[in-house]
């Protein structure tokens, strides 16, 4: 499925946020003690962000864009401008057999997160460091031309789109000054 791409806006404010959101199960026995049950591999996301001084031409393309999907309705890819490229990430160690590897977020050494929708002609992957010949397929999976040899480190450099959904059904703007507009709050959520 071929998704949109949001068009890209000037004068994205400073004040944007991002929650991740887990859903896990807490069960407390009699004696106090807990137990827990995470019902997701990866967490959800929830995104906020506004824009200030956009043009009537710029208004119109954001306007245009949310009526295209619909509000909540349908997916599409988001470049968050701060938060849309990992460089040599590790997305794997080769076994000799396996050719073909999951691009990765990674966040700290902590947690690692898919990346489903990556901008493909960024996409540089290393082999111990070298430059691999591959080839992305779909989701953000890359296959190498043979498999790595066993214990080779893999990494690789991309930008990436987030895949995202409006979180309302309804979109406002305000005139603030002649020709110019301004978005007060643009809810995203992640969408698989």
């Amino acid at each position: 499925m071929s998704l949109a791409i949001f068009p890209a806006l000037p004068t994205m404010a400073w004040n944007s946020e991002k929650r991740q959101i887990w859903d896990v199960t807490v069960q407390k026995s009699g004696s106090g003690r807990r137990k827990t049950l995470c019902q997701q591999a990866y967490p959800a996301w929830e995104l906020q962000c506004s824009y200030t001084a956009l043009s009537d031409s710029d208004i119109k393309k954001a306007a245009g864009f949310f009526g295209m999907v619909k509000g909540m309705h349908t997916p599409f890819l988001w470049r968050d401008p701060e938060d849309y490229k990992e460089t040599n990430v590790r997305i794997g160690t080769g076994n000799g057999v396996t050719k073909e590897f999951q691009l990765l977020r990674n966040f700290g050494g902590y947690m690692v997160e898919p990346i489903t929708d990556p901008i493909v002609e960024t996409i540089t992957v290393f082999n111990n460091g070298n430059k691999a010949v591959i080839t992305p397929l779909t989701d953000g999976w890359v296959q190498f031309a043979s498999p790595p040899s066993t214990g080779a480190v893999l990494t690789a450099s991309f930008e990436y789109y987030w895949r995202v959904a409006f979180d309302d059904d309804g979109l406002s703007w305000a005139n603030f000054w002649y020709g110019y507009y301004s978005l007060k709050t643009i809810k995203l959520v992640s969408a698989r």
